[in-house]
């Protein structure tokens, strides 16, 4: 469905809106975006060239580890300061690649750390069974701090 992005954006001032800003900031930025565009036009097909060339590559049996995040987990409120920290699981979606985030235990400041398992298309039960082998090697999920 649409939304009236302006109405949501005074509802979110009064935490009324079920929308997050990033969310509402993309809306506005893609209510201004020209999808006619050259540019536009020509990202979409670099876009299919990628997603083709990486599922030769994959097949049945391939698997790419690649990044969750550009840091460890961020604290609380901080993607908002570093807003295309999206782009490792961003650009994953835009392929319509399957993934599975897998923990691999703390990073050197104490929070969690992980990859994504990146596989073909429909290729689920591979990225799982992958992530499982990683997170049993590496440790897996560790509690960040103290439950109180």
């Amino acid at each position: 469905g649409s939304i009236n992005v302006w109405l949501e954006l005074v509802k979110w001032i009064f935490r009324l809106s079920k929308h997050t800003l990033p969310a509402l900031a993309l809306c506005v930025v893609e209510k201004f975006n020209d999808k006619q565009n050259e540019n536009f036009t020509k990202m979409l097909a670099m876009c299919d060239d990628l997603r083709t060339e990486l599922k030769e590559l994959l097949g049945d049996d391939g698997v790419l580890l690649f990044p969750s995040h550009a840091t460890t987990a961020p604290y609380h409120s901080q993607p908002f300061l570093r807003g295309f920290n999206f782009v490792y699981t961003g650009i994953i979606n835009m392929l319509k690649f399957c993934s599975t985030q897998c923990p691999l235990g703390l990073g050197s400041e104490g929070t969690p750390l992980g990859i994504q398992v990146v596989g073909n298309h429909l290729q689920d039960r591979l990225t799982l069974a992958v992530a499982q082998e990683l997170e049993k090697a590496f440790g897996g999920w560790v509690c960040p701090s103290e439950v109180l």
